[in-house]
């Protein structure tokens, strides 16, 4: 069987001299693994520079093994400005990383292809790290994982001025919870707030809020410490400042 689709390209590695292993994220078939064989020996078949997060058309053979054949790449659009500035890489490259860590292989969604579509084209002229978790926060509301802003976890309250986040319960306490709950941190009202406009809007809707440096700064903790503990997920490099 021989398939088309489009997609982008998360990771590739060389594979003896002249092939490369690639995982790729399509449209219709979602994560998926393949090696294109001869792509270092002049193919007309490979048009395609397959270098990361660029977007291609593909001819796949898919298979019961975990790797498939890519017969045939041609470049559709690429995205230079990820060469020039290394935020915006680096943003590029964490949110490329968590797709390839958490999504399974071949399981179609369409919410996350497009939302990494609308990432890579406002990465472009945005700040990269409101982009990059932006992204994280989408994805986890479309992963079924998003943290829960609107209530106490424990006891079901409605929540006031003085708010807990608790990352192994996955959502917010109040001060008479926080107790029962070991990792509960203080959260900003504002933190809080824009968490859960980001999980009710789209771009380019969220880049026009200006989050404080300070509810920034909190949100990727929060996302690091959040993610870690559901998906093994590493998010801050403490040697890399995002």
């Amino acid at each position: 069987m021989v398939e088309k689709d489009t997609g982008f390209v998360l990771k590739r590695i060389n594979f003896r001299e002249t092939s490369i292993i690639t995982t790729l994220f399509t449209r219709r078939y979602g994560k998926i693994s393949g090696i294109l064989k001869g792509f270092y020996s002049g193919k007309k078949e490979f048009t395609s520079s397959m270098d990361l997060f660029t977007f291609n058309q593909f001819v796949l053979y898919p298979k019961k093994t975990s790797i498939w054949l890519i017969s045939f790449a041609d470049l559709i659009k690429d995205y230079p400005y990820l060469r020039k500035d290394y935020a915006k890489n680096r943003a590029a490259a964490k949110c490329a990383s968590v797709i390839e860590s958490v999504l399974p292989l071949w399981e179609r969604n369409e919410e996350i292809f497009r939302l990494f579509f609308l990432s890579l084209r406002y990465l472009e002229n945005s700040e990269p790290r409101r982009v990059m978790y932006t992204f994280l926060i989408k994805f986890l509301t479309f992963c079924g994982l998003k943290p829960e802003l609107r209530s106490c976890l424990s006891c079901g309250r409605e929540l006031g001025k003085n708010i807990f986040f608790s990352h192994s319960m996955g959502g917010l306490v109040c001060p008479g919870c926080r107790s029962r709950c070991s990792d509960a941190s203080a959260l900003l009202p504002e933190t809080a707030s824009t968490i859960n406009y980001i999980q009710h809007n789209d771009f380019p809707h969220i880049l026009r809020i200006s989050p404080s440096t300070r509810c920034s700064d909190q949100i990727l903790s929060l996302l690091d410490r959040f993610l870690m503990y559901h998906v093994n997920f590493r998010l801050l490099d403490k040697a890399v400042c995002l």
